[in-house]
């Protein structure tokens, strides 16, 4: 059961994070543009944008039910 609710919550977690990502990086992303011009620095805020979106749920996920 765990397996089940792990696998449909992190599913459906992951596709809203990646739309939060956007509304996010919406109000973030001209302060990184404004800081920097290399694509490099900016798919790096990115990603690390999408970590914490993404990352932090998932932790706290793992460490409460495993």
């Amino acid at each position: 059961m765990y397996t089940f609710f792990s696998v449909v919550f992190g599913i459906a977690w992951a596709a809203a994070s990646f739309v939060l990502l956007f509304k996010v990086w919406d109000a973030i992303g001209p302060m990184i543009l404004g800081l920097s011009k290399s694509h490099i620095v900016q798919v790096i805020a990115m990603i690390a944008t999408w970590s914490i979106i993404f990352g932090i749920p998932a932790w706290l996920w793992t460490a409460i039910f495993s």
